[in-house]
């Protein structure tokens, strides 16, 4: 490691915006900036691109490396992150908030699909092994089962639940004379069981999952 890379690693965060659209004039990239002053990179990238958007003129004063410096075609949204870039972002969302972006929200929306690409990409066994080794260490959980694989195992986790309630109870569970909420799922959860049943449409694994353990479940 080199004194440079041992400076940003130990420094403090800098958080003065002033700091960063001089350091952008001066002619470094939003990404070496926000490496430097040890700041999620989208936070410097907006701060950046607002200003300039309100002032296309500021453009001008940023130190280029030809004569004639002019804005990018389309301005400084052409510019598309990195993958470590957006990861980072990730990182940072997730600290900040405690949890994943969610697709429903306009303003998470492109972290969602980036976060859904990934799990995407390991499940395939395309993600690269640095990649995945980042996001284990920066997003513990980030790894989700697929959604058929979840249902499953939370229907088994009913059934066991629903097992244990007729030993100690022995009697099914009753909506409306529950004594508390676990009693109403499971009251719930049963009778869709034999609705479902009833259609037809219940799967054969299933049926045959409650006919081992709750013999008579569908009379």
């Amino acid at each position: 490691m080199n004194a440079e890379e041992e400076t940003e690693n130990w420094a403090p965060q800098h958080w003065s915006r002033q700091e960063w659209f001089y350091m952008w004039t001066q002619g470094l990239d939003p990404g070496r900036i926000a490496k430097i002053c040890r700041v999620p990179y989208r936070k410097v990238y907006d701060h950046i691109r607002s200003r300039v958007n309100h002032n296309p003129a500021l453009f001008g004063q940023r130190l280029m490396l030809h004569d004639h410096p002019r804005l990018p075609s389309g301005g400084l949204e052409n510019r598309k992150p990195t993958w470590q870039e957006r990861a980072s972002e990730l990182a940072e969302f997730r600290r900040t908030h405690g949890r994943f972006p969610r697709g429903y929200l306009e303003d998470e929306t492109k972290l969602y699909q980036f976060l859904q690409y990934q799990r995407e990409k390991n499940r395939r066994g395309k993600l690269p092994r640095d990649q995945k080794s980042y996001l284990d260490g920066h997003l513990t959980g980030w790894l989700t089962l697929p959604k058929h694989e979840r249902e499953a195992a939370l229907w088994e986790h009913r059934l066991s639940e629903l097992a244990v309630y007729m030993r100690i109870h022995g009697t099914y569970p009753r909506y409306k004379s529950a004594t508390g909420q676990t009693e109403k799922t499971l009251a719930t959860w049963v009778t869709w069981q034999r609705r479902s049943h009833r259609r037809g449409s219940l799967k054969t694994n299933r049926k045959a999952r409650l006919d081992e353990v709750l013999p008579g479940w569908d009379l």
